[in-house]
Protein backbone atom coordinates (compact mmCIF):
# COMPACT_ATOMS: atom_id res chain seq x y z
CA UNK A 1 0.00 0.00 0.00
CA UNK A 2 2.81 2.38 0.92
CA UNK A 3 4.64 1.83 -2.37
CA UNK A 4 1.47 2.22 -4.42
CA UNK A 5 0.60 5.47 -2.66
CA UNK A 6 3.98 7.11 -3.15
CA UNK A 7 4.24 6.09 -6.80
CA UNK A 8 0.74 7.39 -7.48
CA UNK A 9 1.46 10.74 -5.82
CA UNK A 10 4.79 11.22 -7.58
CA UNK A 11 3.49 10.18 -10.99
CA UNK A 12 0.48 12.47 -10.81
CA UNK A 13 2.69 15.35 -9.65
CA UNK A 14 4.50 15.61 -12.98
CA UNK A 15 2.37 13.83 -15.58
CA UNK A 16 0.08 16.78 -16.10
CA UNK A 17 -0.08 19.11 -19.10
CA UNK A 18 2.74 21.18 -17.59
CA UNK A 19 6.30 20.43 -16.59
CA UNK A 20 7.82 20.25 -13.12
CA UNK A 21 7.50 23.56 -11.30
CA UNK A 22 9.94 25.31 -8.98
CA UNK A 23 10.45 23.95 -5.49
CA UNK A 24 8.78 25.87 -2.65
CA UNK A 25 11.10 25.62 0.35
CA UNK A 26 9.78 26.12 3.87
CA UNK A 27 12.87 28.26 4.58
CA UNK A 28 12.16 30.59 1.66
CA UNK A 29 13.41 33.53 3.75
CA UNK A 30 16.98 32.14 3.91
CA UNK A 31 17.37 31.79 0.13
CA UNK A 32 14.80 34.11 -1.45
CA UNK A 33 16.89 34.93 -4.53
CA UNK A 34 15.74 31.67 -6.18
CA UNK A 35 12.18 33.07 -6.37
CA UNK A 36 12.90 36.58 -7.64
CA UNK A 37 15.92 37.73 -9.70
CA UNK A 38 15.42 41.32 -8.47
CA UNK A 39 16.58 40.25 -4.98
CA UNK A 40 20.12 39.85 -6.29
CA UNK A 41 22.40 42.32 -4.50
CA UNK A 42 19.78 43.52 -1.99
CA UNK A 43 21.82 42.53 1.07
CA UNK A 44 24.71 44.45 2.62
CA UNK A 45 26.95 41.51 1.78
CA UNK A 46 27.40 38.90 -0.94
CA UNK A 47 25.56 35.72 -0.02
CA UNK A 48 26.58 32.15 -0.85
CA UNK A 49 23.94 29.57 0.15
CA UNK A 50 23.64 25.79 0.24
CA UNK A 51 20.12 24.44 0.77
CA UNK A 52 18.64 20.94 0.84
CA UNK A 53 15.08 19.66 1.31
CA UNK A 54 14.31 15.97 1.97
CA UNK A 55 10.57 15.56 1.64
CA UNK A 56 8.53 12.77 3.27
CA UNK A 57 11.40 11.06 5.09
CA UNK A 58 10.80 7.30 5.24
CA UNK A 59 9.27 7.06 1.77
CA UNK A 60 11.30 5.11 -0.74
CA UNK A 61 12.09 7.46 -3.65
CA UNK A 62 10.63 10.53 -1.91
CA UNK A 63 11.37 13.97 -3.46
CA UNK A 64 14.79 15.46 -2.76
CA UNK A 65 15.76 19.02 -3.69
CA UNK A 66 19.05 20.88 -3.33
CA UNK A 67 20.44 24.15 -4.61
CA UNK A 68 23.47 26.40 -4.51
CA UNK A 69 22.96 30.15 -4.92
CA UNK A 70 25.09 33.27 -4.92
CA UNK A 71 24.35 36.97 -5.35
CA UNK A 72 25.93 40.31 -4.62
CA UNK A 73 26.38 43.93 -5.73
CA UNK A 74 28.71 44.89 -8.58
CA UNK A 75 28.45 48.62 -7.79
CA UNK A 76 25.96 50.93 -6.08
CA UNK A 77 23.28 50.14 -8.71
CA UNK A 78 23.99 46.84 -10.47
CA UNK A 79 24.07 43.32 -9.07
CA UNK A 80 24.49 39.77 -10.32
CA UNK A 81 23.41 36.42 -8.95
CA UNK A 82 22.22 32.98 -9.82
CA UNK A 83 21.65 29.44 -8.65
CA UNK A 84 22.11 25.79 -9.55
CA UNK A 85 19.22 23.58 -8.44
CA UNK A 86 18.51 19.87 -8.68
CA UNK A 87 15.12 18.32 -8.00
CA UNK A 88 14.71 14.54 -7.89
CA UNK A 89 11.19 13.16 -7.95
CA UNK A 90 11.50 9.55 -9.07
CA UNK A 91 11.17 8.73 -11.93
CA UNK A 92 11.98 12.31 -13.01
CA UNK A 93 15.04 14.51 -12.45
CA UNK A 94 15.32 18.22 -13.17
CA UNK A 95 18.38 20.47 -13.00
CA UNK A 96 18.17 24.26 -13.39
CA UNK A 97 20.97 26.77 -13.88
CA UNK A 98 19.92 30.43 -13.75
CA UNK A 99 21.90 33.69 -14.02
CA UNK A 100 20.33 36.93 -12.72
CA UNK A 101 20.95 40.62 -13.24
CA UNK A 102 19.34 43.31 -11.06
CA UNK A 103 19.34 47.10 -11.16
CA UNK A 104 18.64 48.94 -7.88
CA UNK A 105 17.14 52.45 -7.86
CA UNK A 106 17.36 54.45 -4.59
CA UNK A 107 14.03 56.06 -3.67
CA UNK A 108 14.93 58.15 -0.61
CA UNK A 109 17.63 58.88 1.95
CA UNK A 110 16.44 56.04 4.22
CA UNK A 111 18.06 53.42 2.00
CA UNK A 112 14.81 52.34 0.37
CA UNK A 113 15.40 50.79 -3.04
CA UNK A 114 13.30 49.51 -5.92
CA UNK A 115 15.06 46.74 -7.81
CA UNK A 116 14.32 45.41 -11.31
CA UNK A 117 15.60 41.93 -12.12
CA UNK A 118 15.92 39.57 -15.09
CA UNK A 119 16.96 35.94 -15.11
CA UNK A 120 18.02 33.54 -17.87
CA UNK A 121 17.63 29.81 -17.19
CA UNK A 122 18.82 26.55 -18.72
CA UNK A 123 16.97 23.42 -17.62
CA UNK A 124 17.81 19.73 -18.05
CA UNK A 125 14.87 17.35 -17.61
CA UNK A 126 15.17 13.56 -17.46
CA UNK A 127 12.35 11.02 -17.12
CA UNK A 128 12.70 7.26 -16.96
CA UNK A 129 10.33 4.68 -15.47
CA UNK A 130 11.87 1.60 -13.93
CA UNK A 131 10.20 -1.81 -14.35
CA UNK A 132 7.27 -2.13 -11.98
CA UNK A 133 6.68 1.62 -11.62
CA UNK A 134 4.09 1.91 -14.37
CA UNK A 135 0.39 1.47 -13.50
CA UNK A 136 -1.21 -1.74 -14.81
CA UNK A 137 -2.90 -1.62 -18.18
CA UNK A 138 -2.40 0.86 -21.01
CA UNK A 139 -2.56 4.60 -20.60
CA UNK A 140 -1.37 6.99 -23.38
CA UNK A 141 0.06 9.36 -20.74
CA UNK A 142 2.53 6.70 -19.53
CA UNK A 143 5.30 4.84 -21.31
CA UNK A 144 8.55 3.14 -20.35
CA UNK A 145 10.70 5.08 -22.82
CA UNK A 146 13.34 7.34 -21.28
CA UNK A 147 13.02 11.01 -22.17
CA UNK A 148 15.50 13.86 -21.74
CA UNK A 149 15.50 17.46 -22.91
CA UNK A 150 17.39 20.76 -22.52
CA UNK A 151 15.28 23.91 -22.36
CA UNK A 152 15.85 27.64 -21.96
CA UNK A 153 13.56 30.16 -20.32
CA UNK A 154 13.49 33.53 -18.54
CA UNK A 155 12.16 35.21 -15.41
CA UNK A 156 11.65 38.77 -14.22
CA UNK A 157 10.80 40.53 -10.98
CA UNK A 158 10.40 43.69 -8.91
CA UNK A 159 11.61 44.12 -5.33
CA UNK A 160 11.03 47.05 -2.94
CA UNK A 161 13.11 46.94 0.22
CA UNK A 162 14.84 48.70 3.09
CA UNK A 163 16.05 47.61 6.52
CA UNK A 164 12.53 47.00 7.83
CA UNK A 165 10.32 45.94 4.96
CA UNK A 166 10.49 44.02 1.70
CA UNK A 167 7.86 43.41 -1.00
CA UNK A 168 8.48 41.45 -4.18
CA UNK A 169 6.71 40.07 -7.24
CA UNK A 170 8.15 37.83 -9.94
CA UNK A 171 7.23 35.70 -12.93
CA UNK A 172 9.10 32.44 -13.54
CA UNK A 173 9.17 30.53 -16.86
CA UNK A 174 7.90 33.57 -18.75
CA UNK A 175 8.45 31.99 -22.16
CA UNK A 176 6.78 28.66 -21.28
CA UNK A 177 9.30 26.71 -23.33
CA UNK A 178 7.92 23.51 -24.83
CA UNK A 179 9.31 19.98 -24.67
CA UNK A 180 7.75 19.46 -28.14
CA UNK A 181 6.55 16.04 -27.08
CA UNK A 182 2.94 14.90 -26.77
CA UNK A 183 2.14 13.34 -23.39
CA UNK A 184 -0.56 11.22 -24.97
CA UNK A 185 -3.63 11.41 -27.15
CA UNK A 186 -5.59 14.50 -26.20
CA UNK A 187 -3.20 15.61 -23.44
CA UNK A 188 -1.66 18.52 -25.33
CA UNK A 189 1.88 19.84 -25.38
CA UNK A 190 4.21 19.41 -22.43
CA UNK A 191 5.40 22.93 -21.60
CA UNK A 192 7.05 24.66 -18.69
CA UNK A 193 4.47 26.16 -16.41
CA UNK A 194 4.47 29.92 -15.84
CA UNK A 195 4.61 30.58 -12.10
CA UNK A 196 3.96 33.86 -10.25
CA UNK A 197 5.49 34.61 -6.84
CA UNK A 198 4.54 37.30 -4.37
CA UNK A 199 6.41 37.89 -1.12
CA UNK A 200 6.53 40.38 1.72
CA UNK A 201 7.95 40.75 5.20
CA UNK A 202 8.22 43.35 7.96
CA UNK A 203 10.52 43.61 11.00
CA UNK A 204 8.76 44.69 14.20
CA UNK A 205 11.11 45.81 16.97
CA UNK A 206 10.15 44.68 20.49
CA UNK A 207 13.08 46.16 22.42
CA UNK A 208 16.82 46.61 21.98
CA UNK A 209 17.52 42.88 21.66
CA UNK A 210 14.31 41.32 20.33
CA UNK A 211 12.23 41.68 17.17
CA UNK A 212 9.76 39.58 15.17
CA UNK A 213 9.42 39.26 11.41
CA UNK A 214 6.13 38.06 9.90
CA UNK A 215 6.43 37.21 6.20
CA UNK A 216 4.77 35.24 3.45
CA UNK A 217 5.46 33.64 0.09
CA UNK A 218 2.58 33.10 -2.35
CA UNK A 219 2.75 31.07 -5.53
CA UNK A 220 0.17 31.05 -8.30
CA UNK A 221 0.06 29.13 -11.55
CA UNK A 222 -1.95 29.82 -14.69
CA UNK A 223 -4.01 26.66 -14.16
CA UNK A 224 -3.94 25.95 -10.45
CA UNK A 225 -4.97 27.08 -7.00
CA UNK A 226 -2.74 29.57 -5.14
CA UNK A 227 -0.24 28.09 -2.69
CA UNK A 228 1.09 29.92 0.34
CA UNK A 229 3.58 29.84 3.18
CA UNK A 230 2.94 32.24 6.08
CA UNK A 231 5.79 32.49 8.59
CA UNK A 232 6.70 34.37 11.76
CA UNK A 233 10.23 34.42 13.16
CA UNK A 234 11.40 35.67 16.54
CA UNK A 235 14.97 37.05 16.66
CA UNK A 236 17.32 37.66 19.58
CA UNK A 237 20.12 40.18 18.92
CA UNK A 238 19.97 39.15 15.26
CA UNK A 239 22.06 36.10 16.24
CA UNK A 240 19.54 33.34 16.94
CA UNK A 241 15.95 32.91 15.84
CA UNK A 242 13.05 30.49 15.82
CA UNK A 243 9.98 30.45 13.62
CA UNK A 244 6.69 28.80 12.74
CA UNK A 245 5.17 28.48 9.26
CA UNK A 246 1.74 27.48 8.02
CA UNK A 247 1.65 26.03 4.53
CA UNK A 248 -1.18 25.32 2.10
CA UNK A 249 -0.02 21.70 1.68
CA UNK A 250 -1.58 20.78 5.05
CA UNK A 251 1.70 21.14 6.92
CA UNK A 252 3.15 23.13 9.79
CA UNK A 253 6.89 23.92 9.76
CA UNK A 254 9.07 24.67 12.78
CA UNK A 255 12.46 26.29 12.14
CA UNK A 256 15.50 27.46 14.08
CA UNK A 257 18.58 29.37 12.95
CA UNK A 258 21.75 31.03 14.10
CA UNK A 259 24.27 33.55 12.77
CA UNK A 260 27.87 33.14 13.85
CA UNK A 261 31.03 34.72 12.40
CA UNK A 262 29.43 35.54 9.05
CA UNK A 263 27.89 32.08 8.74
CA UNK A 264 24.15 31.46 8.90
CA UNK A 265 22.76 28.02 9.68
CA UNK A 266 19.09 27.03 9.70
CA UNK A 267 17.04 23.86 10.12
CA UNK A 268 13.32 23.25 9.69
CA UNK A 269 10.93 20.33 10.14
CA UNK A 270 7.57 20.06 8.36
CA UNK A 271 4.76 18.07 9.98
CA UNK A 272 1.89 16.98 7.72
CA UNK A 273 -1.72 16.65 8.83
CA UNK A 274 -3.21 15.00 5.74
CA UNK A 275 -3.60 11.32 4.87
CA UNK A 276 0.05 11.04 3.88
CA UNK A 277 1.19 11.78 7.46
CA UNK A 278 0.85 8.14 8.55
CA UNK A 279 3.26 6.95 5.84
CA UNK A 280 6.22 9.30 6.39
CA UNK A 281 8.39 10.97 9.04
CA UNK A 282 8.07 14.58 7.96
CA UNK A 283 10.16 16.86 5.76
CA UNK A 284 13.59 18.17 6.75
CA UNK A 285 15.43 21.23 5.43
CA UNK A 286 18.95 22.42 6.09
CA UNK A 287 20.39 25.76 4.93
CA UNK A 288 23.87 27.20 5.34
CA UNK A 289 24.81 30.68 4.11
CA UNK A 290 28.17 32.44 4.06
CA UNK A 291 28.11 36.23 4.25
CA UNK A 292 30.99 37.51 2.11
CA UNK A 293 32.12 41.13 2.71
CA UNK A 294 31.19 43.53 -0.07
CA UNK A 295 33.07 46.87 -0.08
CA UNK A 296 30.38 48.41 -2.30
CA UNK A 297 27.86 48.09 0.55
CA UNK A 298 30.41 48.85 3.26
CA UNK A 299 30.11 45.44 4.87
Amino acid sequence: MKRVLIISILVLSFLSSKSQQSVMFSQYFTNDVIYNPAISGSNNYNQFTLQSRQQWLGFEGAPLSANISYHGSLNNRSAMGGYLEHDRTIPSNQTNLQINYAYHVPLNSDNTYLSFGLGAKVMYYYLNFEPGQLPPGYDPAYNDRAFEKFLGDASSGLYLYNEKIHIGYSVINMLQSSFNEEEGDGFGKNIEERVYYGMAGYKIKIDRDWYIEPSFLLRHRDNGDPEYNFSTRLFYMDQIWTGLSIRSNQSLAFSVGTNSDKIQFAYSFDHYFGEISQYQLGTHEITMSIMIPNPVKGY
